[in-house]
């Protein structure tokens, strides 16, 4: 569990995020968060649209059987519809150090929708979230990954940094988990060294849940013959390490004197992540 000074550290971290992506003409910036930071090929999971009260809790079972800390960005219709339950799987991510992104209430196409129910989209969903989070949601997922100024412009009014993706797998569609593991598979493959590739996964399909343990398997595996090789291996990078990477020194300090009060993997990770 994490401490009270450990949440203020992560609580932290979201607030210095808080400003828009940089402008590109054509699409979210690709790679979606830059090129790898440690010099590894990286892989940060992600997963939208829970929380789901059968999926979400399973899928939290075994991101922590692995030690892997995701982002989950969330609609805020099931906060509204459930929320005793779904305010329990906010609770639960944040403890077990997963950071909760913003993806509207209602999963809203908001290029297609006037501003001021796009508006109410965003910030409803914000207002929802951090309240069940007891902490900042500055990242913010658009749903259909759509992009336009008007949404561009809202964003930045509201401190918030749009996260897309590089890696679509669409298990969405309720393809067979061999379709999303293949394609992960292969994808990953290819990932060298100073590489970084956000995979977008949902934690509101059967297909995730049967495709994620393979995934990692097949991680692990291919790590054992690339430093056989002398290759570097993919590094899975937490949501933490992620947000930390953007703080100054003192920030970071701070934020890992924090982290070592919890110890453990928080606490390592952190440290590591120091330049």
């Amino acid at each position: 569990m994490l401490s009270g000074r450990v949440r203020a550290a992560l609580a932290a971290l979201l607030t210095f995020l808080a400003g828009a992506s940089p402008a590109q003409a054509n699409g979210w910036p690709q790679p979606a968060m830059g090129p790898s930071h440690s010099g590894d090929p990286e892989v940060i999971f992600t997963f939208d649209d829970g929380p789901h009260p059968i999926i979400t809790p399973r899928l939290l079972d075994m991101l922590q059987a692995h030690d892997i800390h995701a982002v989950f960005f969330w609609v805020g219709w099931r906060l509204i519809r459930t929320p005793e339950a779904a305010g329990l799987l906010v609770e639960r991510a944040i403890r077990e150090g997963h950071i909760v992104g913003n993806h509207t209430i209602n999963h809203a196409q908001l290029c297609d929708v006037p501003e001021d129910i796009g508006a109410r989209e965003i910030e409803g969903a914000r207002a929802l979230f951090e309240q069940a989070a007891q902490m900042p949601v500055v990242w913010f997922r658009s749903p259909y990954g759509a992009r336009c100024p008007k949404l561009e412009r809202m964003l930045t009014d509201r401190g918030l940094r749009n996260f897309h993706w590089d890696l679509d797998p669409q298990e969405w569609r309720s393809y067979g988990p061999r379709k999303t593991i293949d394609y992960v598979i292969r994808n990953l493959t290819y990932l060298d060294q100073g590489q970084r590739a956000v995979l977008l996964l949902h934690d509101t399909k059967v297909s995730t849940l049967r495709a994620f343990p393979k995934i990692i398997d097949w991680i692990v595996a291919e790590n054992k013959k690339r430093t056989a090789m002398g290759r570097r291996p993919i590094r899975i990078v937490s949501a933490y390490q992620l947000a930390i990477e953007q703080l100054d020194r003192q920030a970071v300090d701070w934020a890992v004197g924090a982290a070592e009060e919890a110890g453990g993997s928080m606490a390592r990770a952190l440290a590591a992540t120091v330049p």
